[in-house]
């Protein structure tokens, strides 16, 4: 008799013991994979894009228009209206780069150029820097990219943990900025 009570008490404490401390869903770090991609029209901000579709998307508030983001890995889009000539030439998205370089180093000291360049990006001029940031204290690769187009600048910081960027520069960064349209604004 007193053998058929050990395994049943035995069995009620154990039960008992689960679900007595909260337990808490595992940190997801690495990025979701991406198999689609889907439109965001922001059309009172001239701006169309896709977004991984298994990715988090945030609207934001201007100048801040959205935020990307998957574990580590995340996108802002920003749209600074610019009442001054865009840059267009090569000499002058030579002289923008220089200032965004300039500004980067004053704000972190960390900041380490990888490439900095004039380019096109979105149909229109661009200058991408790829380089290596503290950011909210953790060291990230950062690909930011400055599209000037509809009397604005937009912004495309794409950010992620060192090993874990060449995973989504190509497919994930690169495909948000060259799915862009910039339109010309109305009214």
């Amino acid at each position: 008799m007193r053998r058929a009570l050990v395994l049943p008490i035995a069995l009620l404490a154990a039960l008992a013991g689960c679900g007595n401390s909260p337990s808490r869903p595992p940190v997801q770090t690495t990025a979701a994979a991406v198999t689609r991609f889907v439109p965001v029209a922001l059309p009172d901000q001239d701006l169309y894009f896709r977004r991984p579709a298994s990715w988090r998307y945030t609207p934001g508030t201007a100048p801040l228009l959205a935020t990307i983001s998957s574990g580590l890995v995340t996108i802002a889009i920003w749209r600074y209206p610019r009442s001054e000539a865009l840059p267009t030439t090569p000499s002058e998205l030579v002289t923008a780069k220089d200032a965004l370089l300039a500004a980067a180093r004053t704000r972190d000291p960390t900041f380490k150029v990888i490439q900095a360049k004039g380019t096109r990006a979105a149909h229109h001029p661009a200058v991408v820097i790829v380089a290596d940031e503290t950011v909210a204290g953790q060291p990230r690769r950062v690909r930011s990219a400055h599209v000037y187009g509809a009397a604005s600048e937009y912004v495309v910081d794409a950010f992620a943990p060192p090993d874990q960027y060449p995973k989504v520069e190509d497919p994930v960064f690169r495909a948000v900025v060259r799915s862009m349209r910039i339109m010309a604004p109305t009214g």
